[in-house]
């Protein structure tokens, strides 16, 4: 995005208004979460809107297309930053990724609790780690401030604006993904309506603040003319603030990111609420038995199976 847009100015206010919109997103969910505090989210939401056809699709586009398709996205991306440190071969990267994929749905079919306790520990990490970032680079007076000028103005070798903001827009709102995944637990959740509203719109509002900052930190430490790729931009950052071992120790912070958000996706599903409403093959418990059910752990892993079979195909591109 940086490489892009070539402007402090544009490039924040794509993080901006795309956290606006997703704002949008989250109170929308919010009122929906308070109407109907039920387990399954989007599902739910179709289901009682246009009915129990639309829902069907939309549950099985999602569990055979989009959660395999982001979940293999995800982990070629993890194990392009871990060659980064570790020098793996592209084989070697394929292996590691259904590893993980593997290693994560293992935790969800052993019990619901392992899961849900790894995916909060990665979550609190997470955020010590990016809240960590502008306070050391600040405080030790790390970057340049003069790296923001022009603020508004393109530096040379930038696209096109529109063309740019086009693009920094969907990798924007790529990153924001997944906030309405939170939905799907408000039939597992004390006081939904209460609690699911307040916890959409302020977490949406937190990472908004984490994306903003965290951006204007890179852009004081690296300058834009020396960007050239998400890998080597990580690096740069790292060195700037680490040192010779700061690209591994930025490598490491992306991995735990993105572990954070995998763990997110594999732990959440609508696949309870489906089968409740007689949706063939997608039947499973309540969830605190379905670590336990032999179809649960069978859905579990043929959705594991069909992501690594994309990541196998090697057609993603982070």
């Amino acid at each position: 995005m940086a490489r892009q847009l070539g402007s402090p100015f544009w490039l924040l206010m794509v993080w901006l208004v795309m956290g606006l919109m997703a704002v949008a997103g989250a109170f929308c969910f919010g009122g929906l979460t308070a109407r109907y505090p039920e387990a399954g989210g989007g599902y739910v939401y179709l289901r009682e809107a246009f009915g129990p056809r639309l829902a069907f699709l939309y549950g099985w586009m999602q569990l055979l297309v989009l959660d395999p398709g982001v979940t293999a996205s995800l982990t070629i991306g993890m194990a392009a930053y871990t060659a980064t440190v570790t020098h793996l071969s592209p084989g070697a990267q394929k292996v590691l990724g259904i590893g993980v994929i593997l290693g994560l749905a293992a935790l969800n079919i052993r019990e619901t609790c392992l899961g849900a306790g790894f995916l909060q520990a990665f979550a609190w990490l997470k955020i010590a780690a990016l809240g960590l970032l502008p306070v050391w680079a600040v405080a030790l007076r790390l970057g340049d401030w003069s790296q923001f000028k022009p603020f508004i103005a393109q530096r040379p070798g930038s696209m096109p604006l529109f063309a740019a903001l086009a693009g920094s827009s969907m990798a924007a709102f790529y990153s924001f993904g997944g906030w309405w995944d939170a939905a799907k637990i408000a039939g597992e959740v004390r006081n939904p309506e209460r609690t699911l509203p307040r916890a959409l719109t302020l977490g949406v509002v937190a990472v908004t603040l984490v994306y903003i900052l965290v951006t204007g930190v890179f852009v004081y430490l690296v300058p834009f003319q020396r960007i050239t790729s998400d890998e080597t931009f990580m690096a740069q950052t790292g060195q700037r603030l680490f040192g010779p071992s700061g690209g591994g120790i930025m490598a490491a912070l992306v991995i735990l990111c993105v572990l954070g958000s995998m763990a997110a996706l594999l732990t959440l599903s609508i696949a309870p609420a489906a089968g409740k409403h007689g949706v063939p093959t997608i039947r499973t418990p309540p969830a605190h038995t379905r670590s336990h059910n032999a179809a649960a752990q069978g859905l579990e892993v043929s959705l594991r199976r069909l992501a690594q079979y994309l990541l196998l195909q090697g057609k993603f591109r982070h």
